[in-house]
């Protein structure tokens, strides 16, 4: 058969083969797959499974076709007549899409039969299978914003030993190479050669500086500043990634759920068209359910895109090429790599007083912990140092020690000997003068204290002041945010979780609405406006059921970055003890409540 396959052939269909042995039949899939041929099959389903590229029909329709061929031979044998009984069936159509062999053959599907088709074997490149837990240390690994902090930490901690560098010996080195004019050389008697070259060199050492030591305590503290915002832009990331992470999940079950939406409206369709054949209905219903299609596939369309924005979000945090493909292990509420895995967690979502005190807690526990706090912390010490440095300018002088040597190296030209001509018979006086050599060393003490600036100093210190004041209001504005952050979140997450379990009971009463409102619109008891408002109500419960896990846990992410603590990367020891300190602050909350 393959050989007799003409070359010009551009694509081949299957009708049933129930004379192949299974495995003749796998020979024949992995010959049409070596030539590239697309391939379509008659049965569906079991044979795209198979290896066959694509196929229509769904996998129950044969058995729901023998079903109904043995149920009219059943009532013929009753004696019912043949010529009453109905023949019309759903026939139910199903896309499904073997992605594995399209990418065999290089087929790339349009978006229309994306939309519809459900595809199998249709998995990312190996080695790229996400965890929570994987994504969020990735990130933290490898995430562009947090480099550059890291880099901007490690330059501020230069700063510190600049500051000390000022009390460690500074020495200076210098050279001056000088020409002067050959008469003006001449008229210095020697002093002043035409050319001369002189070096120096000069050592300070600083005794004491009170706006020197203060530096050094300033700078150090500064850095603690920088190493808080870096921690700060870590949680963020952290939380990114983490919604990112949970974002991708809900939108491939929002996608999941469209398309199986896609599928549920053609299958109306099939039941509108059978409606109509047997005089039950109108084109107007085929034509309904075509634009019912046609809004689902638009839906599906823009679920699709949700899902790639969603994935190139969690890429860009984690510095991975934006579009690389991964797949993403699910996340319950039961994960024992989160707080809410704990049987204890939940127990304080269960009543009023419980809850109060539960969220004090973790108000507490944030402003223990908040990095943005502890930055401001260290800018406040810096500025009442700064403030303190300020106030003992006036008292305090600067005292340093100089030593200095300079010499001449080398002279030349006119001047260089002074040899006066004197009389003849005058006696020899140069011992009458000190001569001098060419090195002259010098060594100081320096003290100085500024006595009037113009005011400068006054202002200054006033300045540090007012700094320092702002900043301390500051510091209590930022505790109350970050309180309120903690509390409103905890809101949130409370009201998600109790979302959960009435987002799935409405789902089952709308799923259950919808197979009621189905039979009756295929018996044509009801009308297709009652079916196509219990699909939508189906739809959407659906969606709320699906995703109300995934929303609870990123409203819970939100409460880990206020808090500023995230239960990923806690340790057995750590959560024990978080749950004892939790317990005997509630129980303490409900005793006073009491």
């Amino acid at each position: 058969a393959l050989a007799a396959i003409p070359p010009a052939v551009d694509a081949v269909y299957l009708y049933p083969l129930t004379q192949l042995r299974p495995g003749e039949f796998d020979v024949l899939v992995e010959g049409l797959v070596a030539r590239r041929l697309p391939s379509f099959s008659f049965l569906g389903v079991e044979e795209v499974e198979r290896g066959i590229l694509v196929g229509l029909n769904p996998e129950t329709f044969w058995v729901r076709l023998a079903r109904r061929v043995a149920l009219n031979a059943q009532q013929i044998l009753l004696g019912a007549d043949p010529g009453t009984l109905s023949v019309a069936i759903a026939y139910g159509e199903r896309l499904t899409l073997n992605m594995g062999t399209a990418r065999a053959i290089g087929i790339s599907p349009s978006w229309q039969v994306i939309t519809e088709a459900e595809a199998i074997n249709d998995v990312p490149e190996e080695g790229r299978r996400l965890t929570l837990a994987g994504a969020v240390r990735e990130a933290l690994d490898a995430n562009l914003d947090l480099a550059v902090e890291d880099h901007v930490v490690a330059a501020g901690s230069k700063n510190i030993g600049l500051a000390r560098s000022l009390f460690f010996p500074q020495v200076d080195v210098s050279a001056l190479a000088t020409v002067i004019d050959a008469d003006r050389a001449v008229a210095s008697v020697g002093r002043q050669p035409q050319r001369t070259l002189e070096g120096g060199a000069t050592a300070t050492q600083l005794l004491f500086s009170e706006s020197a030591w203060a530096n050094v305590a300033i700078q150090d503290r500064v850095q603690l500043s920088r190493e808080a915002q870096r921690n700060v832009l870590q949680l963020d990331v952290l939380w990114e990634a983490a919604t990112a992470y949970l974002n991708v999940l809900r939108a491939n079950k929002f996608e999941e759920i469209q398309q199986e939406n896609l599928r549920l409206t053609r299958a109306n369709l099939e039941r509108a068209r059978i409606r109509r054949v047997i005089g039950a209905a109108s084109s107007a219903e085929e034509f309904r359910w075509e634009a019912e299609i046609a809004r689902g596939r638009s839906a599906s369309i823009r679920a699709n895109s949700q899902r790639n924005l969603a994935e190139i979000a969690l890429n860009r945090v984690r510095n991975r090429p934006l579009e690389e493909p991964f797949s993403v292990e699910e996340v319950s509420l039961d994960d024992p790599s989160l707080l809410t895995g704990d049987t204890r967690f939940f127990g304080y979502f269960s009543d009023r007083v419980t809850f109060s005190g539960f969220r004090t807690f973790m108000a507490r526990e944030a402003v223990a912990s908040s990095p943005e706090l502890q930055g401001l912390a260290a800018a406040i010490d810096a500025q009442r140092r700064a403030y303190r440095s300020t106030s003992n300018s006036f008292w305090a002088p600067t005292v340093a020690l100089q030593a200095g040597l300079t010499g001449r190296l080398a002279e030349g030209g006119a001047g260089t000997i002074f040899s006066p001509q004197l009389p003849a018979g005058t006696p020899d006086l140069s011992g009458l003068f000190p001569q001098t050599n060419d090195l002259n060393l010098s060594l100081g003490l320096s003290v100085s204290l500024p006595v009037f600036s113009g005011g400068s100093r006054f202002l200054e210190r006033s300045q540090r002041f007012e700094e320092v004041t702002q900043l301390e209001a500051q510091q209590a504005s930022v505790s109350e945010r970050i309180e309120q952050r903690v509390r409103a979140a905890l809101h949130v997450a409370g009201s998600s979780y109790a979302s959960i379990g009435l987002a799935r009971e409405g789902a089952d009463a709308a799923r259950n609405n919808l197979e009621l409102v189905s039979d009756a619109y295929s018996q044509g008891l009801v009308s297709i406006i009652d079916l196509i408002d219990a699909q939508n109500a189906a739809l959407v419960a659906d969606l709320g059921a699906a995703t109300a896990v995934y929303d609870f846990l990123v409203d819970w992410v939100e409460v880990e970055r206020a808090v500023g603590r995230f239960s990923l990367f806690m340790t057995a020891d750590e959560r024990s003890e978080f749950f004892v300190r939790l317990e005997a602050f509630v129980a303490a909350s409900g005793d006073d409540a009491a």
